[in-house]
């Protein structure tokens, strides 16, 4: 299948039905509204991301298939660069000019479907739009549906690796027409699309007060919160059923099935994970080149890897060799467990910096793309991510 071919009505039922009714049963899915009912193709599906099923739920609501925007790496899989190909997915990547494929889905009268974060949010909250997007509206001039899922992150918060039992509301919006960013700057539709697609989820449950059930419901929360708010200790937090505790300390929190914090030791610091969140990035921005605390970023830093390479085409990656990687300040380096010389990455040689799944952190580094699999369950790569970028931000400064 292709862009130029799309699925027959028959292919979609055989497919989209039965996924239709198993997440409809399983994560009790409502229709709010739905716009594209009675659009007809081609216009451009923008949606906020909040858990791994979005893709097939939007789908699922929508009678035309639809063109969804997938990250480059995706394409790198044998098996899933067949099922991405078959149903006219466009890869995306800076090494490659994606217009002339988003021209040819509008010229065949596809629905190009778009997640502008880029990625699945980590805490609740609508990650930064991705500016290119606003260029890609105004150069295709086609109506733009906004999609917006609420609770698909309580249902299944990124860091975790179980489902809860709760409920999902999907609206599809038509929100701009032809012709209505003519006269508009490329920033001023970044700033339409980044206020449309903003969505608090916890503001959202305060409102609502929905329990999403589940077991071991903190179960792996330390791969997004690596800071102590009590003592300050990094990379020291850890996490056990409901229990979300601090090993050098002992500061402890409960996490409920509403997706807030219980005190398990006084004082409560926060009573969300975005809460917690924004201030552990703050404290990081503003302490990782501190020579007080650089013993501790090192150590916690220190981490068992997988390295895997590919080039810039969508060849499979290879691994090279399994190995040790620390942070330097300007570069990463790689030191591989086998007698082999160790690798340097230049930290501002980094670019298209990802997080894929939760264990894997890809870039393109010169003409390669590099992946590194984190072995150990409970490793931030969330953590990685974010020093790395901090790293580039000091290193320009």
């Amino acid at each position: 299948m292709s862009i130029k071919r799309k699925p027959s009505w028959l292919e979609r039922m055989l497919v989209l039905s039965p996924i239709k009714a198993y997440l409809r049963r399983k994560y009790r899915i409502e229709v709010v509204r739905n716009d594209t009912l009675h659009l007809k193709p081609p216009y451009m599906i923008l949606s906020n991301h909040t858990n791994h099923w979005d893709p097939l739920i939007i789908n699922s609501y929508v009678k035309e298939p639809i063109c969804f925007v997938a990250a480059a790496p995706l394409f790198k899989h044998p098996l899933l660069k067949k099922v991405l190909n078959y149903t006219g997915a466009i890869p995306k990547t800076k090494a490659r000019n994606d217009t002339s494929t988003m021209l040819e889905a509008k010229n065949h009268n596809r629905v190009i479907g778009i997640f502008p974060e880029g990625n699945r949010c980590w805490d609740g909250q609508t990650e930064s739009i991705v500016y290119a997007t606003a260029k890609l509206v105004k150069l295709l001039n086609i109506p733009v549906v906004i999609g917006m899922i609420k609770g698909g992150y309580l249902t299944h918060p990124r860091w975790a690796d179980s489902d809860r039992i709760g409920k999902i509301t999907l609206s599809l919006e038509k929100k701009w027409d032809v012709d209505d960013f003519k006269d508009v700057s490329i920033e001023s539709v970044h700033q339409h699309i980044t206020a449309a697609l903003a969505h608090d989820e916890m503001a959202w449950q305060q409102k609502h007060k929905l329990a999403f059930q589940g077991e071991r419901l903190a179960n792996y929360l330390e791969r997004l919160l690596y800071v102590c708010p009590s003592c300050k200790a990094i990379g020291r937090m850890y996490s056990e059923a409901s229990s979300f505790s601090c090993k050098a300390c002992g500061y402890s929190v409960i996490y409920n099935e509403f997706g807030f914090f219980e005190p398990s030791h006084k004082p409560l610091y926060f009573q969300y994970v975005h809460e917690w969140n924004i201030w552990q990035l703050q404290f990081t921005k503003k302490n990782l080149l501190e020579p007080a605390v650089q013993t501790a970023w090192h150590k916690a830093l220190r981490t068992e890897v997988k390295l895997l390479v590919s080039d810039e085409h969508d060849n499979p990656f290879m691994k090279l060799s399994r190995g040790y990687i620390t942070w330097h300040k300007s570069y990463m380096l790689y030191t591989p467990s086998e007698d082999s010389d160790p690798i340097s990455f230049t930290i501002d040689r980094i670019e298209e910096l990802n997080i894929h799944m939760n264990n894997k952190l890809d870039f393109r580094y010169d003409d390669h793309m590099i992946r590194m699999e984190f072995f150990r369950p409970r490793t931030s790569v969330y953590m990685w991510y974010h020093i790395l970028k901090f790293s580039n931000a000091h290193t320009e400064g």
